[in-house]
């Protein structure tokens, strides 16, 4: 299925983006990022992400997206060696040097081409793949007839934004905000300019888009073999980034996604989908004070949305309770699968004995994590006693254990 893809301006949006069901993060750290406002991550901040995201079976995309100077080549060096060091899965890069660059300091990141590098043709997109890329951040202006054409035609992952703001100038290639104050949106300082209220004759606000919305199109997108599914906002809210995971997650589970709350959180009067459609029309729009009123109002109800863990994970267990024995299990999760060997040796019964129903209920009490119980086949001796207290440290134990693994396997 298309990978939900969502922005990550700083750590505290990563639990708005994991527990909503997220399937990939994007962001940025310290240097060399086209959002350079945002929080963005330290390298420590970047290797935690990585460990949590790791367990999470999410993946890690670092934003390498500016253009780069001469005299910053080696500092890019040193930070694609740390990214790849903290085990990133890749980075999106829209300099041809920048990534040639990356790849002989770290071969094993993946190359991905941002949307600033303009990619709207086949021609681009084998461009792309040609010179060391796995991945194409498809531009937003594309049709749905084009982005089906480069799909079929060219041998390379797509990426594709289906929610998020909209620049009225061609992705990546806009002076506007560096021409006005010396503040390049290509050196990750876009001051947004186009949302200034720009008039002409009795039209007002003139080059201030709608925010895009494809989330309505999802099925169509993981039909027509689009990879991910781009979730604009690094700038934007955490609560935002729950709403439009939540939104995205349950389209593709056949689900009715919350578009008011969307909407409410954060809009430009309304979405547009034009680019998309080839229609291009009824596309301005502008933060009105009835957007700011309602995004104040649906905040606290989303903070709620992502307040527990996405259950991703299930893990089996096979456990032996023997007389005068250790606890041992057969745990395994996915590929994984490891002999566990507790410190713990049940008890004789003195009253009444533990029955297997009990302790599987006691093993299936996962909240907290991102686990479930799968299979559990317990070989229980007759006339043991596990406490309460045992079975939890149990069940806590297995789940360190297969955590460390899920981190070590990358």
């Amino acid at each position: 299925m298309i990978e939900i893809l969502a922005p990550c301006g700083g750590e505290e949006h990563l639990p708005a983006a994991l527990n909503t069901g997220a399937d990939a993060v994007y962001l940025g750290v310290t240097a060399f990022s086209a959002r350079r406002n945002a929080r963005n991550f330290t390298f420590e901040q970047l290797m935690n992400t990585v460990r949590e995201c790791r367990i999470s079976g999410v993946k890690v995309y670092v934003t390498l997206n500016t253009l780069v100077f001469d005299d910053e080549l080696k500092e890019l060096v040193r930070t694609a060696e740390r990214i790849a060091e903290a085990g990133a899965d890749g980075v999106i890069v829209q300099d041809l040097g920048a990534a040639r660059v990356i790849h002989e300091a770290a071969p094993e990141l993946r190359l991905h081409a941002s949307t600033q590098m303009t990619v709207t043709s086949l021609a681009g997109a084998e461009f792309a793949r040609k010179h060391g890329f796995s991945r194409v951040v498809l531009a937003r202006e594309l049709s749905r007839e084009e982005t089906a054409e480069i799909i079929e035609k060219v041998d390379i992952e797509t990426e594709v934004f289906v929610h998020g703001a909209l620049c009225v100038c061609t992705s990546g290639q806009c002076l506007m905000s560096a021409m006005y104050g010396g503040r390049s949106g290509n050196r990750g300082l876009c001051a947004q300019p186009c949302r200034l209220e720009m008039t002409h004759g009795d039209r007002r606000s003139i080059l201030s888009l709608k925010d895009l919305s494809l989330v309505e199109a999802l099925p169509e997108l993981n039909e027509m073999g689009v990879t991910s599914a781009k979730i604009e906002g690094r700038m934007k809210r955490p609560e935002y980034v729950a709403a439009a995971v939540a939104a995205c997650r349950a389209k593709l589970e056949g689900r009715e996604p919350d578009l008011d709350t969307l909407r409410a959180v954060f809009s430009r009067s309304g979405f547009t989908c034009s680019y998309f459609d080839g229609t291009m029309k009824d596309m301005s729009g502008i933060r009105t004070k009835e957007d700011v009123e309602a995004s104040s109002q649906a905040l606290s109800a989303l903070r709620r949305l992502y307040d527990k863990p996405y259950k991703r994970r299930t893990f089996d267990v096979g456990l032996s309770v023997r007389a005068g024995m250790p606890v041992t299990a057969e745990v395994s999760c996915g590929d994984i699968t490891f002999r566990y060997v507790s410190e713990i040796v049940p008890e004789a019964a003195r009253s009444r004995s533990i029955t297997t129903d009990e302790i599987s209920v006691r093993l299936a009490k996962t909240g907290g994590t991102v686990f479930t119980l799968g299979k559990a086949e317990i070989d229980l001796g007759g006339g043991l006693m596990l406490s309460a207290a045992q079975i939890n440290t149990l069940r806590r134990e297995m789940i360190d254990g297969i955590s460390e693994r899920l981190v070590k396997m990358h």
